[in-house]
């Protein structure tokens, strides 16, 4: 039996000034690992990242949706994600609670 997913989260990430490689993001308090989410795909070499960045927004995306769902899900979901969630955060540090809902009726239900 699989575990009940999510429908709150809370994001967080701070960007460094040096290096995108040194961005952080957590997921419920729990630090992301970009090593976990390099095992499943490499999209950038830079690490995590947000906004307009799409390579690290699509990296930081597979990281969150490793967390949140099924292994089969996760690829199908993660650049919808980004575009969703990700792609339209402007800010170096954020704070955020997201609705997963909406988005797990109309792109994840369709994988389980």
């Amino acid at each position: 039996m699989s575990k009940p997913r999510k429908k709150h989260v809370r994001l967080r990430g701070v960007r460094t000034a040096n290096n995108s490689f040194d961005n952080k993001a957590w997921l419920d308090n729990t630090l992301l690992k970009l090593e976990k989410s390099f095992r499943t795909k490499v999209h950038s070499l830079h690490g995590f990242n947000w906004g307009k960045d799409e390579k690290g927004g699509l990296q930081l995306a597979l990281a969150i949706c490793l967390e949140l769902y099924p292994p089969e899900v996760v690829r199908q979901v993660y650049p919808v994600f980004y575009k969703t969630f990700l792609a339209v955060i402007e800010e170096d540090g954020f704070d955020l609670t997201f609705d997963l809902t909406e988005f797990d009726r109309n792109f994840v239900e369709y994988w389980l």
